[in-house]
């Protein structure tokens, strides 16, 4: 063997080794702690992509759990006051019931009249009051859609649109006017009310509204004019105003007979017979006969004579709000849905990430203690090495 003092390949070796371990301690404190194995892309560059991905995602679907929580709240807000005017109209259908009683007197009448006329009010307040975030939700136009997925388009609509979006109040309700004595037609008062064709033209407000603003009252019937329901809306005479006047008539005599029997025609906005009505009628009260349209329907004189229509008319409000509730009950169990199906896949996705991306402690640390140890040999050895040549000196002496 030979002995060299220019070139010491035992401190070399040493040197490399203790460079080596030096460096994956050195990784092994970074990895211990950051809690991360991969901190940056050189330590593993294939696991530092698929991790970001995944991380994308994670991210994406908790946010898309806090917006289908911010949907719930917004569910539950309209639900909420829509259970109160459901309170108000089955309240308005005890004081009409009430007002059916035969010993009333005039001023027991006026009384139950001044209460219902309250309750109306509220309604029509909570419809035009109710916000969200700012954002009036039962005026019949809110119309959005939460993000319930870490991708585009996986969303889910929330519309409170019903009734022609004529909103949640006493026009969309169809009970704008109700009363509760003295609403009933008798069909002996109603002359010249015959059958319209289908699709015939009752109202053109875009080219001719009203003579005046102000209230118009219709009779209107479904069975062929056995019976008469008396529908009361308030329109205006200004040319801008032609598509409330048509929403407003629209909801107030479809509301009254419970179904679709007048529609808007997309064309000039006009209301019109919704196809065929063989059994539909509509007179113009005599007081102001000016609607409908002349030529296409009779006049009334109300006798007062009370048949108890409200009952029916607030029936018919009570089921389409009914109706709503169950919709935003059912839309609000999605929601609570997709927030179980949205945790479970993060929480399964946030698993795999950690097995790629964090650090094992258990391994890493036991990694750490051979590499202390690697460090200290290779210190030990590197001084040994370093004393080598000086064996030389033996063989000068």
């Amino acid at each position: 063997m030979g002995l060299y003092v220019n070139t010491n390949v035992a401190s070399l070796n040493a040197q490399r080794q203790l460079f080596e371990s030096g460096n994956t301690l050195s990784k092994a404190f970074e990895q211990l702690s950051s809690g991360f194995r991969i901190n940056s892309a050189a330590d593993d560059a294939a696991g530092l992509q698929i991790s970001d991905r995944m991380t994308s995602q994670i991210q994406g679907l908790n946010q898309s759990v806090r917006n289908a929580n911010d949907a719930i709240s917004l569910v539950q807000t309209a639900e909420g006051a829509l259970a109160e005017t459901t309170a108000n109209l089955q309240r308005l259908r005890q004081l009409s019931v009430q007002a059916q009683n035969g010993i009333n007197s005039d001023s027991d009448k006026n009384a139950l009249q001044k209460e219902a006329d309250a309750l109306l009010s509220e309604i029509d307040r909570i419809a035009n009051a109710t916000q969200f975030a700012g954002q009036d939700i039962l005026q019949g136009a809110f119309s959005t859609a939460f993000q319930v997925g870490a991708n585009a388009g996986q969303q889910i609509s929330v519309g409170l649109t019903q009734f022609s979006g004529a909103g949640f109040g006493l026009s969309g309700l169809g009970i704008n006017g109700l009363s509760l004595t003295g609403s009933g037609i008798n069909p002996d008062d109603v002359t010249g009310a015959s059958a319209l064709s289908a699709n015939q033209v009752l109202f053109n407000f875009q080219f001719s509204g009203p003579a005046t603003s102000g209230t118009y009252s219709f009779a209107v019937s479904n069975d062929g004019g056995a019976s008469y329901k008396e529908v009361t809306v308030s329109l205006s005479n200004n040319m801008a105003d032609y598509a409330a006047n048509n929403a407003a008539v629209l909801n107030a005599v479809n509301g009254a007979l419970g179904s679709s029997v007048l529609t808007i025609e997309p064309s000039f906005s006009q209301v019109a017979v919704n196809g065929n009505q063989p059994n539909f009628r509509m007179a113009a009260s005599s007081d102001n006969p000016a609607y409908p349209n002349s030529g296409t329907s009779g006049t009334y004189t109300d006798s007062g004579s009370g048949s108890g229509t409200s009952l029916t008319t607030i029936d018919g409000a009570i089921s389409r709000i009914g109706s709503v509730r169950a919709e935003l009950g059912a839309t609000q169990n999605r929601f609570q849905s997709t927030i179980r199906n949205l945790s479970t896949i993060s929480e399964n996705l946030s698993s795999s990430r950690s097995r790629i991306r964090d650090t094992d402690f258990a391994s890493t640390t036991a990694e750490l203690t051979r590499n202390q140890i690697m460090q200290q040999a290779a210190t030990t050895v590197l001084a040994q090495a370093n004393q080598r040549p000086q064996t030389a000196l033996s063989l000068l002496g």
